[in-house]
């Protein structure tokens, strides 16, 4: 499966770096809708998502948008060209807020993940959603989220929901697949001390973090398209380990590098015109949906 998957991102790659239509589709947004349980908290706009779409006349794939930021900082408006971009490909996009860690822990982070999959599948007649295509992508931290989720059951069996209903998975640029490995080895000092103050310095607490930790083979993994800086050592390192997991485990992945590109620039620049990185996830995103 995941040769065929290999040449079918081969074959689609040209038609979807020219697949952008000149007459964008008209997009409908909905803004601020609350995903949580208690709409009465002071912050309860960390639990808030954007949804943008075309219309309801037929059922179409959603991806929901998990910001970076560290854990501690950004918010669901930092989405740039690609709500525009995916709604005008024939995607509904949904970007979502999560509560932050100066006041939260990375269990209720990994929580509202589960919760907002579980608010788009239950209004997906509303936006055209079709609710058994749904893919998770996140920047950074919000890539760490996004693989931790769909790697480890645990979170989703708590909801009712299990991996199957994540079709695929988009991480761009974590340095955090493995958290003991950058603990013991990459990255630089200041994220070292990051990883130190998110999540602490108990081995087994950074393994049961570590989205490489919870891959094994027969889990219904999704597929995973894992898009990376070359010219950073420490994520790359960590994504071409991550990849030869999910391979080893077979699950359909795909390494997308981002030439030239720096950490910020290879997902501000996701959706834009004549963007290389764009162009081969798309092809993946066709195949995996």
């Amino acid at each position: 499966m995941t040769r065929y998957l290999t040449a079918c991102l081969t074959t689609c790659l040209l038609w979807a770096l020219t697949s952008v239509s000149l007459a964008a589709p008209a997009m409908q947004s909905s803004m601020n809708a609350f995903y949580g349980t208690d709409p009465t908290r002071v912050d309860y706009e960390l639990q808030t998502l954007d949804v943008y779409w075309q219309d309801n006349k037929r059922k179409r794939p959603a991806i929901i948008y998990l910001h970076g930021g560290g854990w501690a900082f950004g918010d669901k408006s930092e989405i740039n060209n690609k709500a525009d971009f995916f709604v005008a490909q024939g995607f509904a996009f949904i970007s979502m807020n999560y509560r932050l860690r100066w006041d939260y822990q990375l269990f209720d982070q990994l929580q509202d993940v589960v919760d907002a999959i579980l608010w788009v599948r239950d209004n997906a007649n509303s936006y055209g959603i079709d609710n058994s295509r749904i893919v998770l992508m996140g920047n950074g931290a919000g890539a760490h989220l996004a693989s931790l989720v769909a790697t480890d059951a645990r979170h989703l069996k708590r909801q009712g929901l299990a991996l199957k209903d994540i079709r695929a998975v988009v991480a761009i640029d974590s340095l955090s697949y493995d958290i003991p490995r950058v603990h013991k080895e990459l990255g630089t000092f200041v994220q070292r001390r990051q990883h130190r103050l998110v999540f602490g310095e108990k081995a087994n607490v950074q393994m049961e973090a570590s989205p490489i930790h919870h891959v094994k083979v027969e889990k219904n993994i999704p597929s995973f398209a894992l898009l990376y800086v070359p010219d950073d050592e420490a994520s790359t390192v960590q994504a071409q380990a991550f990849a030869k997991r999910l391979i080893d485990a077979k699950v359909n992945t795909i390494m997308i590098p981002g030439n030239t590109k720096t950490k910020q620039s290879i997902d501000v620049e996701l959706g834009s015109p004549g963007d290389l990185s764009t162009g081969a996830l798309m092809a993946f995103l066709r195949a995996s949906t």
